[in-house]
């Protein structure tokens, strides 16, 4: 199977997030996805870990501004495996602006049952994920990512609305039947 066709993170669309799931962040304390969700959308990002993901927090860090303009209350998360005190290194070392979430302990990964791969010795790691939050739920899901620098660019369409999106849809559709319609009046 390719990366393409993988369907493992395709069960969190719709899925209600669980509570109680108190999360270290490196902006200090911690965080339940599920109680912030329920007053503000969450763009979260999952990656295998900060030191072979450093073009998609590059990536993320590059295109906040954009992604704020498009919801402006809208918080975003990095979310890995590693241990918490790992995270607040790279964020000091990387200079990342939005805070990383550990799941060390696999509470939500387990909740949830996130995607993951394994990884040197008995652990396992993330697969690259992205998740919009909203309501206590996950409303939008990017899986497969199979460029992880591209990551923070496909999180953009995540935001567009309902209402957007149909529209998308509806004129690449018309202009699929409009070729349709003219190959067939050529043939």
């Amino acid at each position: 199977m390719t990366q393409t066709e993988d369907r493992s993170a395709f069960h969190l669309l719709g899925h209600p997030l669980p509570a109680i799931i108190d999360l270290d962040s490196t902006a200090g304390g911690t965080v339940d996805l599920f109680i912030l969700s329920l007053s503000k959308p969450v763009l979260l990002f999952l990656y295998p870990q900060s030191t072979s993901s450093a073009a998609l927090l590059a990536s993320y860090a590059q295109h906040l501004p954009p992604l704020r303009r498009i919801e402006p209350d809208l918080h975003i998360f990095g979310l890995s495996t590693q241990p918490h005190a790992e995270q607040l290194h790279d964020v000091a070392k990387h200079d990342i602006p939005f805070p990383l979430l550990s799941d060390e302990h696999r509470q939500l990964t387990q909740a949830l049952d996130i995607p993951t791969v394994p990884a040197q010795g008995s652990t396992s790691v993330f697969k690259h994920l992205t998740l919009l939050l909203n309501g206590g739920q996950i409303t939008r899901i990017d899986f497969p990512i199979d460029r992880p620098e591209e990551a923070a660019v496909r999180a953009l369409r995540l935001l567009v609305s309902e209402e957007e999106l149909m529209r998308q849809v509806e004129e690449r559709d018309a202009k699929a039947a409009a070729a349709a319609a003219a190959a067939t009046a050529q043939a």
